[in-house]
């Protein structure tokens, strides 16, 4: 857990030296904050958050097992979506520099999903739970995941449409039930493959940590921005 808080530490800083390289100072504090302004990722943010607030305000037994459910969703669903966009643009060799970032933070982010794989199960032989209503935040996680990637992305990019988009999150969602010892939510043969298979060797999360980042075959083995912006090295 220590090392999770660690990593997501850095996970900020990463997305904070993004986003003040590629973005004008003018229009920075739009970004940070969109959730504020944007219903539709409010929206998103608000239902995992309202599960820790509930935990917070009134820490039964209960609400904790659906925390721990939320931290789940949040590391196994969320962000995937976001990480295919640029995955997407490195196979058109459109900042690859960035992407190389993400592969570093998608590789943590697994490992936080491999720690919930493991307290989950346990937790459901310590707590009272339902299923019904596991599968229904996993439903709804989706539902807002979507939502979110279609506002923000939707036909737009090559490589990425709305229905690939509700094939990979369906895809994730039963894979990650799967992983906790639960039946798939979402069935047909279109939600057992993802549609992205083609970009794993930029992902590089089932391999040996040697992703090749272009057609020269130059090795990323860490974080480094290729822009040179001073003081990343501190990170």
């Amino acid at each position: 857990m220590a090392e999770q808080i660690s990593q997501e530490g850095m996970h900020n800083h990463a997305y904070q030296y993004m986003i003040e390289t590629i973005i004008p100072s003018d229009k920075r504090d739009k970004v940070y904050d969109f959730w504020r302004t944007d219903k539709v990722l409010s929206a998103r943010c608000e239902f995992i958050a309202g599960f820790y607030q509930k935990y917070i305000d009134n820490p039964t037994k209960e609400n904790y097992f659906i925390a721990l459910l939320s931290d789940y969703l949040l590391e196994g669903l969320y962000f995937y979506n976001g990480f295919i966009y640029f995955y997407n643009l490195a196979a058109r060799m459109l900042m690859p520099g960035s992407a190389d970032i993400f592969k570093m933070i998608n590789r943590d982010e697994l490992s936080h999903v491999r720690l919930y794989q493991k307290l989950i199960p346990e937790a459901m032989q310590t707590f009272d739970y339902s299923l019904e209503y596991i599968y229904e935040m996993f439903n709804t996680a989706v539902e807002h995941e979507c939502k979110w990637t279609n506002h923000i992305v939707g036909n737009n990019i090559l490589g990425i449409t709305e229905s690939s988009t509700e094939r990979y999150t369906k895809y994730l969602a039963n894979t990650r039930l799967r992983a906790i010892g639960l039946d798939p939510l979402y069935t047909g043969a279109q939600y057992s493959k993802s549609p992205y298979t083609h970009l794993e060797k930029f992902s590089d999360t089932k391999k040996e940590g040697n992703t090749k980042a272009n057609f020269f075959e130059a090795s990323v083995t860490s974080y480094m921005m290729s822009s040179g912006v001073s003081g990343w090295d501190e990170i």
